[in-house]
């Protein structure tokens, strides 16, 4: 985008002087940023705020950032585009014909097709189309204008008895309708309006008019209205019309327009706020000031002989767009609170730019230039006098008004003159104390002593009555002001310190008493405190005596005693530009100050920053000259013009930003549906790309996006100045995309635009597929477990069975084996001759062998009669080995457990095996102890012995091991239905990891046994 200021030439021959000459900012639109085509024939914008765009080659929408093109017109010329009252477009293509555009898909459909193969020759074009107040399409062609009826879809055609130049019939036309909703045709025939009521034209101005007076050959172009009530026309070879419908009368202006052919007229406003009319012609641009009869000619177009075709001022944005036959120029009217002034040629030799401004008397002011000299400028009669340097050309850095007079320090010198004067004087007095002559500035203090910056040199003082230099200071510390640097500006606070801007040592005051300059980095208050930058460029004095600093890197607050309160810098991100020039305080606390990017006007109390540049109307972003006039004019100075910004309609002058979809792009792919419907994307959708705006047609530099996509990051994301927002691979599910926008002030919109997306899962993710899938399983796992039960039931019942026989067997084979080793123990008590022990022996044995034989016809005794019957085992066992181990029982008294049923001979075979094979081959103290506990539903027996251990046990082919085995069996047979069921042989060792005894553990289910 090309940005091209226009500084108008010397008005028509014959018309009035104007003491202050147009001065336009416009923006250049090409086919280099996407326009289809530079020859742009029709502006439009529709409901939404979308620009629409009619070009040689195709029509086109612009939303600030690209031009969308509707490939579905394919190629064409497109003479006209206006919206519905439902805001669908309307379009008249020379390749189509009429076609309607659908608001929210954006598919085109044609209406009326051309035809150029039949005889009739009314059907060959469609051109001009326009859609009025009423729904009612106007198009015209060579012979006719037509109107078609779109509710009914019906083309009604209009003719003239007129005829054109040479007696044809020439009735090509173009459309407007005024405030009043009269619809006016513009013919090459004359000016029509059309009679609702009777259905027909009706012709005000031209060969067949009504009145009289008004019948006279003209060819007209194009017509607007303006905000009186008047239309303007193009009147070709005719030059520019005004015709009045109140009172029918009209006038021609032709002075100015006898080279060129006037094709459209636009009412809109100058760089001031005034009200002119920009004609466009067959060769470019003129700026016509009817109330004033001034007439000005744009040199930019002019010189290179641009055609203009159609205008459209956006009153919303405060643009008017030119459509050319060199692309668009976007010209930016709307500068609420912002005045140009531009310095005229005859003055000064352009260009020349202002660098210092300082008021002079009676609320005149000087201006100091970048050559030729200083003007004085009135502004209350906008009357500038160049006051000359003599035969020197000079450049001014500061302009001071010194006692009255005004002071010039420029890299020639200095000089020094009056407004009765004609040229300033050098002042030897100042410059013959250096030997440089580039100087800074100067300032006569409260004592009056004149003040005077070499940019070099350093500092002198003046007695002004004596013209002596003073010295104040030891020449050690002027020097510090020059040592690697240079000075840049200086200023008196209210308590008479004198303050130094350097470049690049920072800041200093003067302390008169001790004769020193001090730089402010150096004092203790300060330690852990920056300026925004060392290099100062610009030094001011706020209304509370601070001293307020503009420099590379930012701007800060000083305080009298030199403490550094506040800053503004690149470290806080903030600022657009670091380079700041100039600085003011305003009345409301604000801080405004100049950089390369524009005026940044900053809040100390909020840290907020608004940033006002060539959008608000300023001349350029990078004023030099500045000047803060209280209570509310801020002058600011550039090449050839001034600027006055009213600071007080400036500050109230902030919008909230709208914001709206301009695209959407599914894999690459541009989809257009209703935004407020949800967007439904298929599985292999899931890539998308959201573009938006707020289309207020600012550079993309002034807007600032961040969005939120709940459903996936709930968290609001920064996206700076882009635009667009893309995802990729996102799941299917539903999501909710805010977008919010906010302008250069940091006002964000008010409500973000919402859009609701939901991406389809795949068939095999969604929740029908699931629940089929989740259906299928369980009815396969349904049978599966019928299966398996029934299996179950039947191997548990066969399991059962073979559990009761082992159980009986075992009882079959223990039984003969106890009474058989019994037996064998009573003999070797007869073969001993120890009759007695016998006896006893025998007694017991008898009372055991009847336990046993009450016990054998039961296949479950209670724990209590197991126990009662394993002590007697036990008894019976010490007994026959002549008490050779010591035994104990321990046995939780809890009728829970006492009462549990088990197989009789569970624990029978590991008591006998602990006393045959692991106490009886011990050497020494041999002990046996069994214990029961009852712990959750489960018994939790131990048969603990100290014998030899099974590794040490002397191993024999036998009944023990097989009683084992099954009793093994048994618990095979128990883990079936309770999984703790277990038995565990666990040896024991002492201290010194020898064999220590063997721990049978056993843990028996009550409930499943």
């Amino acid at each position: 985008m090309r940005i091209i200021v226009f500084l108008m030439l010397v008005f028509l021959p014959g018309a009035n002087v104007c003491a202050q000459m147009p001065v336009l900012s416009l923006e250049h639109l090409t086919t280099k940023e996407g326009l289809p085509s530079n020859d742009v024939w029709c502006l439009n914008k529709d409901r939404r705020g979308f620009l629409w765009i009619g070009t040689g080659r195709n029509l086109c929408r612009y939303d600030g950032y690209s031009f969308l093109r509707l490939d579905s017109l394919q190629l064409g010329y497109c003479s006209g585009v206006s919206t519905d009252s439902r805001g669908d477009l309307y379009t008249s293509v020379d390749t189509r014909g009429i076609a309607r555009i659908d608001r929210n898909t954006m598919e085109v459909s044609t209406l009326v097709q051309n035809n150029y193969d039949d005889e009739d020759t009314g059907n060959d074009l469609h051109e001009q189309g326009m859609v009025d107040s009423y729904d009612q399409m106007w198009v015209c062609d060579y012979t006719s204008v037509q109107r078609y009826d779109i509710a009914r879809k019906k083309l009604f055609r209009y003719t003239f008895a007129a005829s054109g130049n040479g007696g044809d019939v020439y009735q090509y036309a173009s459309f407007f309708e005024d405030r009043e909703r009269v619809l006016w045709i513009v013919s090459e025939l004359g000016l029509y309006f059309y009679d609702r009521r009777h259905d027909k034209l009706v012709c005000v101005l031209g060969p067949a008019a009504i009145y009289p007076e008004n019948r006279i050959k003209i060819r007209l172009s194009r017509g607007s209205q303006d905000s009186a009530g008047n239309l303007w026309i193009g009147g070709y070879e005719y030059g520019l019309v005004k015709y009045s419908p109140a009172d029918h009368r009209f006038s021609i202006r032709k002075a100015g327009f006898e080279q060129n052919n006037v094709v459209c007229v636009r009412e809109s406003l100058d760089e001031n706020g005034g009200k002119v009319l920009f004609v466009g012609t067959n060769d470019g641009v003129s700026v016509y000031h009817p109330g004033r009869n001034e007439l000005y000619h744009l040199p930019e177009f002019y010189n290179q002989g641009i055609r203009i075709k159609d205008m459209y001022d956006d009153v919303a944005n405060g643009i008017l767009w030119m459509g050319t036959s060199d692309g668009i120029f976007k010209y930016r009217y709307r500068n609420i609170g912002v005045r140009t002034v531009a310095i005229p040629a005859d003055v000064v030799r352009l260009p020349v730019q202002v660098t210092s401004i300082q008021p002079a008397q009676e609320g005149s002011y000087w201006l100091g230039l970048s050559h030729s000299g200083v003007l004085h400028w009135q502004p209350a009669s906008n009357r500038f006098k160049l006051h000359r340097y003599g035969q020197q050309e000079a450049f001014a850095d500061k302009v001071r008004t010194i006692g009255g007079k005004a002071f010039a320090f420029t890299d020639k010198g200095i000089f020094t003159g009056d407004a009765s004067s004609e040229r300033f004087q050098p002042w030897q007095a100042g410059t013959g104390l250096f030997h440089n002559t580039d100087f800074r500035d100067g300032l006569m203090d409260s004592k009056g002593r004149l003040w005077i910056a070499s940019l070099n040199e350093g500092l002198k003082v003046l007695d002004p009555a004596t013209n002596r230099e003073l010295h104040l200071w030891p020449p050690e510390q002027g020097r510090k002001l020059v040592h690697q640097s240079y000075i840049k500006a200086m200023r008196e606070t209210p308590d008479g310190r004198i303050w130094i801007a350097t470049c690049s040592r920072g800041l200093f005051f003067f302390d008169e008493k001790k004769g020193t300059f001090t730089n402010i980095r150096e004092l203790a208050v300060n330690k852990d405190r920056r300026l925004g930058g060392d290099c100062i460029n610009a030094i001011q004095v706020a209304s509370d005596g601070s001293v307020l600093v503009a420099s590379w890197g930012g701007v800060s607050r000083i305080a009298p005693n030199g403490l550094i309160q506040d800053s503004f810098d690149f470290r806080s991100g903030t600022l657009k530009d670091t380079y700041c020039s100039n600085i003011a305080e305003m009345p409301d606390g604000k801080l405004w100050f100049s950089t390369n990017e524009g005026i940044h006007v900053a809040d100390p109390q909020t840290r907020s920053v608004r940033y006002l540049t060539t959008i608000e109307g300023l001349r350029s972003n990078a004023p030099v000259g500045f000047y803060y006039h209280a209570p509310g004019e801020l002058l600011l100075g550039y090449i050839n013009a001034l600027n006055i910004l009213d600071v007080r309609r400036l500050s109230g002058n902030v919008h909230a930003p709208e914001i709206v979809l301009s695209t959407v792009e599914v894999k690459g792919k541009k989809v257009f549906q209703d935004e407020a419907k949800k967007i439904i994307l298929q599985p292999d959708e899931n890539s998308v790309s959201f573009s938006f705006t707020p289309l207020n047609f600012e550079p993309a530099s002034q807007n600032r996006f961040n969005y939120q996509l709940e459903g996936y990051d709930d968290e609001w994301t920064d996206l700076g100045n882009d635009h667009t927002v893309s995802f990729a691979n996102l799941p299917a599910r539903s999501y909710t995309l805010r977008i919010r926008s906010s302008n250069a002030s940091g006002i964000a919109s008010k409500e973000p635009l919402v859009i609701q997306l939901s991406i389809r899962p795949y068939f095999t993710n969604t929740l029908f597929f699931r629940v089929l899938i989740g259906l299928t399983i369980a009815g396969l796992i349904v049978a599966m477990m019928r299966w398996r039960v029934s299996t179950l039931a039947e191997r548990n019942r066969l399991d059962h069975q073979i559990t009761e026989w082992r159980l009986k067997a075992l009882q079959s084979q223990m039984n003969p084996h106890f009474l058989f080793n019994s037996l064998n123990s009573v003999q070797n008590y007869l073969l001993t001759n120890r009759g007695v022990e016998g006896a006893k022996y025998l007694s017991k044995f008898s009372k055991l062998v009847r336990r046993i034989m009450e016990n054998s016809n039961h296949q479950y005794l209670s724990f209590e009669k197991i126990i009662d019957t394993l002590r007697m085992y036990v008894e019976i066992e010490s007994f026959r080995f002549n008490h050779e181990f010591s035994y104990s029982f321990d046995i939780e008294e809890n009728d829970l457990l006492l009462d549990a049923q088990l197989p009789p001979m569970l624990l029978q075979p590991y008591v006998e095996n602990a006393i045959w094979h692991g106490l009886m081959p011990k050497e020494g103290e041999k002990k046996l102890t069994i214990t029961a506990r009852l712990s959750d539903r489960h018994i939790v027996c131990t048969i603990e012995d100290n014998g030899v251990g099974r590794d040490f046990a002397p191993r024999m082919e036998g009944h023990i091991s097989r009683g084992q085995e099954m009793t093994r069996g048994i618990f095979e047979a128990l883990r079936q239905k309770d999984s703790e069921a277990r038995i565990e042989m666990i040896d024991l060792f002492d201290h010194d990891k020898k064999p220590a005894g063997t721990l049978v553990k056993m843990i028996i289910p009550i409930e499943n046994v």
